[in-house]
C-alpha cells in the first residue's frame, strides 16, 4: 500500500506542477485583487529600460567624441613637427601657439 503523504507536501506539489500559463493567470488575479495594474506596470519596466538605453547611448557618444577630438589632436601635434619626438610641446599644441 501507498503510504499517504501530508497535506502541506501535496499542497506544494501540487502547486509545482501548475503550468506557468495559469500561473501567471493566477498572479495576475491575484494582483488585480489587490488592485496592482498589471499593464501599468509593464510599461513602467518597459520605460526604464528604454531609458537605460537612450542614457547609454548619449554616454557612449560623448566618449566616443572625446576620443576622436583626443586623436586628431594627437594627428596634428604630429604634423607640426619636422622631425618626430624632436620638439613636442603638448600644453603648447593643446592649447595653442
Amino acid at each position: 500500500m501507498a503510504t499517504r503523504r501530508p497535506t502541506s507536501e501535496g499542497q506544494a506539489a501540487s502547486l509545482a506542477n501548475i503550468s506557468r500559463t495559469r500561473r501567471a493567470q493566477l498572479v495576475a488575479e491575484f494582483e488585480g485583487e489587490l488592485g496592482i495594474d498589471h499593464k501599468e506596470r509593464a510599461r513602467r519596466a518597459y520605460e526604464e529600460r528604454r531609458w537605460v538605453i537612450i542614457k547609454t547611448i548619449i554616454v557612449w557618444t560623448i566618449a566616443i567624441m572625446f576620443f576622436t577630438i583626443a586623436c586628431y589632436k594627437l594627428w596634428l601635434m604630429g604634423q607640426l613637427v619636422d622631425k618626430p619626438f624632436s620638439d613636442l610641446d603638448p600644453m603648447r599644441s593643446l592649447f595653442g601657439e
